[in-house]
Formats: structure tokens, C-alpha cells, sequence
């Protein structure tokens, strides 16, 4: 889709808002930075505004705790923009002491009422100001649990269009409740030459192992009309003795898991690693993807249950790094070539 603005034919201006700001591990950034720098590539004028959403929101990769100060985040992305030459306004507020860092109150809201469009990337921000600009859209990173009001609870009605990774919203099968809105298809993007090795040659060893990061149990299990809909954990429980149906190597970067389930998955012969430690800055993280042989994963347990169609944000980047995706069917198969 390309937009164009109604000034003729210059190229439409883009509020991005998303969560780098609050989270910013390396695989939570890159879900959202490239559509910051492929909409930056393709000529439109992009801002990125953040607001933080509720308190002690904002998260310290190195000292591993949770508090109100945005600026390791806020140093973090810059340094990001900075490397890929991406020049645009950033924005993050405060909605509890109404501080604002990137540029004043005015200012942001002179961006919101001048803008062509709002793209709200996952919908974790909300602010009033944003009814300012006069065409806003929703993109759900999280079909099911968006759907029925784990995420982007406020303002939820205040768009004009709403698009979603689970791509079989709406259609036969899937049984994702659509809430009287049209969800429209639309899949992870990508910037292949993140990914690329400098190298002629992008085969990886094949004595590699396949790897998954992996958050184990994220924000836990929900009961919707009487059934559970769960985590990636339930999916992976089921994969516990692949290593010993197979010679090939199977590392597990895993997040959020107890030593209890790293001892299990060990002892079934799984390498596992901290998704903390390779995910704290971008150059390890992109290492680890472009290191593997491939990644092998499962989804979330929500995913697959309800066919929602969902492809992954991490999987893009393992497939442009030219690497093989071995992931657990969500009813992609019914778009995806595989």
C-alpha cells in the first residue's frame, strides 16, 4: 500500500508508536524499528512516539529491573537510529508526571494534527492526542489475546483500520472473535540487509545448532468462554524428547523459565541459553540468528488453537538471514508456502 499525501505528491508523513522505549531487548526493538526504517527507506516522513502506559513500565537490560526512567531505552534506540542513518523526531511521555523527553508538548502534538496517519504497532500506547491526527490505524502483533482484551484495551475503537499478523481472522477455522471490526491480513515486515552475512557465501555450518528465542510463559495463560489459551511453554512441553529423536544440534534461548524446566529440557538433551544475555544488545542478537543453522520454535499454545494463521516477527529475520524456519503450524500454511 502506498500512501501519498493530500499535498500532492509528497510522500505521506508517518507516526510510528510502538514499545522499543519501554523494552529494549534487541528482539522487541526489531519487531518494531523496521517498519520505522523500511517506511524511513521508502521515502515517507516517520516519527516515532512512545508513551510509557503504566508505572515502573520501563525496562533495564543490564541491571535486569523494572522502574519509571525511559533513558536507557531512549539511549538505546537513538544509538540504532543513529547506525542505520534514520533522522526522524522521538518522542516519549509520561503520562503519570506528564514529563516528555525528545521534544515538547506542543511540539508532539503539532506531529499528531499534521500527520497523515498514526500507525499504532501493537497498540501497548494510547494517548488522547492521538485523536489529533485524522487517520489512524492498529496493527496487532498478538492475534487472540488483543481480540479479546488482554492488549489494546484503550482507544480501541478510535481507528479506521485494524490489521493483524493472525491472518485467518474472520475466515473459516479460525475461531479468534473478530468484535465486529474487519481485521485485514498483513505479516511481519522485514529489512533483508540487516540479516545478510558480509560474506559471498550464506550457508552456515552445519554442525550449527537450530535455535529459538524463546519467552517461556510471557504474560501466562488466559480462560476465555470455559478453555485455556496458553503460551508458548505448553507447545514446547510437547517437544521435550526431540533431541533424542535426532542428531542435529537443538539450542533453546530461553527467557522467563524456572530452573526446574531448564534442568528438564537439559536432562532431555537440549542445549539451553539466556535469551537475557543474547538479546541485550542488537550485534549479539544478530549474531545468534545468523550463527544458526536455522530456527526450530514453537508458537504460543492461543496461536495454534485458534488457527489463527500468525507468523513470526523473529522468523522473518532467521528466513532473510537465509536461514530455514521449522515452526509449529498455525494455520500459516493456508498463505505461506511451505
Amino acid at each position: 500500500i502506498i500512501l501519498w499525501s493530500v499535498r500532492g505528491f509528497e510522500m505521506a508523513r508517518i507516526i510510528v508508536c510502538g514499545y522499543m522505549i519501554r523494552h529494549p531487548v534487541a528482539g522487541n526493538i526489531m519487531a518494531y524499528f523496521q517498519y520505522i526504517l523500511g517506511l524511513h527507506r521508502l521515502g515517507y516522513q516517520v516519527a516515532y512516539v512512545e508513551e510509557s502506559g503504566w508505572p515502573s513500565s520501563c525496562y533495564d537490560p543490564i541491571r535486569k529491573e523494572n522502574g519509571n526512567d525511559p533513558s536507557i531505552g531512549i539511549q538505546i534506540v537513538r544509538r540504532l537510529m543513529e547506525y542505520y542513518r534514520v533522522d526522524i523526531p522521538m518522542c516519549y511521555f509520561d503520562r503519570e508526571s506528564g514529563d516528555i523527553w525528545g521534544m515538547d508538548l506542543t511540539t508532539m502534538r503539532r506531529l499528531m494534527s499534521e500527520a497523515d496517519l498514526l500507525l499504532n504497532v501493537g497498540g501497548v500506547c494510547w494517548l488522547p492526542d492521538f485523536l489529533l491526527c485524522q487517520r489512524r490505524a492498529l496493527i496487532d502483533m498478538d492475534p487472540f489475546f488483543t481480540q479479546i482484551g488482554c492488549f489494546s484495551i484503550e482507544g480501541v475503537d478510535e481507528y479506521q483500520s485494524y490489521f493483524s499478523y493472525g491472518v485467518n481472522i474472520g475466515h473459516d477455522g479460525c475461531s479468534i472473535p473478530t468484535n465486529g471490526k474487519e481485521w485485514l491480513a498483513t505479516v511481519p515486515p522485514v529489512v533483508p540487509d540487516i540479516w545478510v552475512k558480509k560474506s559471498p557465501c550464506i550457508n552456515s555450518d552445519k554442525n550449527a545448532p537450530f535455535t529459538p528465542i524463546a519467552y517461556w510463559s510471557a504474560y501466562g495463560a488466559v480462560n476465555y468462554h470455559k478453555e485455556q489459551y496458553g503460551q508458548k511453554d505448553l507447545e514446547f512441553l510437547r517437544l521435550v524428547g526431540l533431541p533424542g529423536k535426532t542428531t542435529q544440534k537443538l539450542e533453546l534461548a530461553l527467557a522467563g523459565a524456572g530452573p526446574k524446566i531448564i534442568q528438564q529440557l537439559e536432562q532431555a538433551g537440549w542445549t539451553v541459553r539466556c535469551a537475557g544475555e543474547l538479546s541485550k544488545d542488537i550485534s549479539t542478537y544478530k549474531t545468534y540468528i545468523t550463527g544458526s543453522r536455522g530456527e526450530f520454535t514453537a508458537a504460543k499454545n492461543a496461536y495454534v488453537k485458534t488457527k489463527s494463521g500468525w507468523f513470526s516477527d523473529r522468523s522473518v529475520c532467521y528466513l532473510a538471514a537465509g536461514r530455514p524456519v521449522i515452526m509449529q503450524d498455525t494455520g500459516f500454511s493456508t498463505w505461506l508456502p511451505t
